[in-house]
C-alpha cells in the first residue's frame, strides 16, 4: 500500500528513483547534464529547493524542500521525469518508461538527520566505487559543498546551518571513517 506523501510547505523529502529493470538512465555526459538543467529549471518553476542530489549511471538521489504549498515536491518530480524521459526517447529512439516506478519518497522531519541524508546522498559514487573521494564525482553537489565549485542549485548556506560551522561540515563529509549509521 502506498504510504501517504506529505508535500507541504516546508517539508524535506529525500526522492530516489533507478531505470526500468535497474538499467542506465544516464548514458553520456550529456544526459546528466541535460538533467542538471531540467532540475535547475524545474526547481525554479516549482518552488523546490534542492540541498543536495547525486545523479548515478542508473539511479539518482535529491534531497529537496518545499518552499510553498501551492506547488508541490510531486509535481516537480512528475515534470523533470517526465522531460527527462521524452528527450531521452527522442534522443535514443526508443519508447516506454525509463525509470523503474513512483519516485520514492523519505520525508525528513528531524533535523539530526539533515546533515546525514547529504553524507548519504553525496557517498553513493564511492560506494559504488565509481570515485575514490566524494569530489571525484562529477554529477553531485560534493564540489560545491567543500568549495570546489560554484554551482548554481543548492544553497550551500543554507546548508552549512545545520553544522557548527563550514568547516565542520566540511570535515563530516569527507571523512571515510564516519558511517552512515540510518537506511534513507
Amino acid at each position: 500500500m502506498n504510504q501517504p506523501r506529505n508535500f507541504y510547505k516546508d517539508t524535506y523529502h529525500h526522492l530516489y528513483n533507478r531505470g526500468a529493470n535497474k538499467q542506465s538512465i544516464f548514458f553520456e555526459r550529456a544526459n546528466y547534464v541535460y538533467f542538471l538543467e531540467r532540475l535547475k529549471f524545474y526547481k525554479n518553476k516549482y518552488e523546490i529547493e534542492v540541498l543536495s542530489y547525486c545523479l548515478m549511471p542508473n539511479h539518482f538521489h535529491l534531497f529537496v524542500r518545499q518552499l510553498e504549498n501551492k506547488c508541490t515536491i510531486s509535481e516537480f518530480i512528475s515534470s523533470l521525469l517526465n522531460s527527462y524521459t521524452k528527450s531521452i526517447n527522442k534522443s535514443y529512439k526508443r519508447s516506454g518508461t525509463l525509470f523503474e516506478s513512483k519516485t520514492k519518497s523519505k520525508q525528513i522531519i528531524d533535523d539530526a538527520y539533515f546533515k546525514w541524508v547529504i553524507k548519504y546522498i553525496l557517498e553513493n559514487p564511492v560506494k559504488a566505487g565509481s570515485a575514490a573521494n566524494i569530489t571525484d564525482w562529477e554529477y553531485s553537489n560534493a564540489r560545491d559543498l567543500l568549495g570546489y565549485r560554484n554551482g548554481c542549485l543548492t544553497n550551500t548556506k543554507d546548508i552549512i546551518s545545520y553544522f557548527d560551522s563550514e568547516t565542520q561540515m566540511k570535515e563530516f563529509l569527507v571523512d571515510k571513517n564516519i558511517k552512515v549509521a540510518y537506511e534513507f
